[in-house]
């Protein structure tokens, strides 16, 4: 049996792992070692380990890896605490390779631990082009990376252009898209009630993160944000902002928000399932924010999305995306020409449902020999 332990720190890599867990589960010459680290043991944001509970994974061991602050010393500090835990866990269970998603500093630190103890290190989602720090870390786990499943032809195509080797370049496509295209998504009327919305009205998801490398500014672009929506009047379902330096600032704006009673038919929630955002995303009349849900699965169901500032620059996108800056006015013009129109029809960008499953078959054929010395093939 070939061992793969994965390790997980946030909500939203999780949705991008789970497929690709089960997958791991349920393959016969596979065995998951699974590791909880970061925002999923903390209360603030959801304390997502519980879902994972929830879900049937067995979890092998937990990492406590944020240091306190939501700011840039104290993400820096985390990628340290991650690189200081995890080696002693990956010593005890001595696995043949380890998996991490996408881009997040919570990933990084499990990367450079791999890479430093001649681990074969599994990266989903590299080659992808975006805003923020992301970027950098995106790129940085990529050269340390021996085995790479993008999501798309053109990530694909980048990873090789950055002298990786085409035969451990795998296009395999998102696994969240294995969760969107299995879940049925056809009761609007529950769905709606369980979240407490009108199911007879239209509603608007707002999902905004802080942006690193705009740091300082993050309570001044939310604060746009919301009084486009309060403007608008419209029901909304919001996302608290992830762990990122400036969540503070964002979340101290939107209670400042309720106190002066400034916004109205908004419902907040620190995290929700992801197969229920699915749900309510396709329901939805517009998703609005920064967050990559409104890139990669709102366009698979045609779901007009507002893309707010530059964290998703130069992400692969579809029709139904409209960008705009950290401006009331554009936001709640293209918040009213969104939620006033048809959708799109679907796009399929990120895959076709299957990467799960692909992935973890490749995990279970690829020959681990000479692939620790990395060269650069240019």
């Amino acid at each position: 049996m070939r061992k793969i332990c994965v390790v997980t720190g946030n909500r939203s890599e999780y949705s991008r792992l789970k497929s690709v867990m089960k997958a791991i589960q349920e393959h016969p010459k596979l065995e998951m070692i699974l590791i909880v680290t970061a925002s999923h043991l903390l209360d603030d944001f959801g304390k997502t380990i519980d879902v994972i509970k929830e879900d049937g994974f067995k979890i092998d061991s937990v990492a406590r890896t944020i240091a306190a602050g939501e700011d840039l010393v104290s993400m820096a500090k985390s990628v340290g605490l991650c690189s200081l835990e995890l080696p002693t866990l990956f010593y005890h269970f001595e696995p043949d390779v380890v998996l991490i998603v996408g881009d997040r500093y919570d990933a990084l630190g499990a990367a450079i631990s791999a890479a430093l103890m001649n681990i074969p290190l599994a990266h989903i989602q590299g080659g992808e082009i975006t805003g923020t720090i992301d970027e950098s870390i995106r790129h940085s786990i990529t050269k340390m990376a021996h085995i790479h499943f993008p999501s798309n032809a053109r990530s694909a195509e980048r990873l090789i252009k950055m002298g990786e080797r085409p035969d451990v370049v795998f296009n395999v496509g998102c696994p969240s898209i294995d969760i969107i295209l299995s879940i049925d998504i056809n009761s609007r009327e529950e769905i709606c009630k369980k979240y407490g919305l009108n199911p007879d009205e239209k509603y608007i998801i707002l999902a905004q993160h802080p942006v690193t490398t705009e740091y300082g500014r993050a309570r001044e672009q939310i604060r746009e944000t919301l009084r486009a929506i309060s403007s608008i009047k419209i029901q909304t379902l919001m996302l608290y902002p992830n762990v990122d330096p400036g969540s503070k600032d964002m979340v101290r704006e939107i209670r400042s928000f309720y106190e002066r009673n400034e916004i109205e038919r908004v419902l907040d929630f620190k995290h929700i399932v992801f197969e229920d955002f699915i749900r309510l995303l396709a329901h939805s009349s517009c998703i609005v924010g920064n967050s990559s849900s409104g890139i990669r699965e709102s366009c698979y169901f045609g779901v007009p999305a507002v893309n707010i500032g530059t964290r998703q620059n130069g992400r692969e996108r579809g029709r139904n995306v409209i960008d705009v800056d950290y401006d009331e006015k554009e936001i709640r013009d293209a918040i009213l020409k969104c939620i006033n129109r048809e959708k799109f029809e679907p796009e399929y960008i990120y895959g076709e449902g299957n990467a799960g499953r692909k992935i973890a078959d490749i995990l279970s054929k690829i020959d681990l020999n000479n692939i620790i010395q990395k060269e650069l093939l240019l």
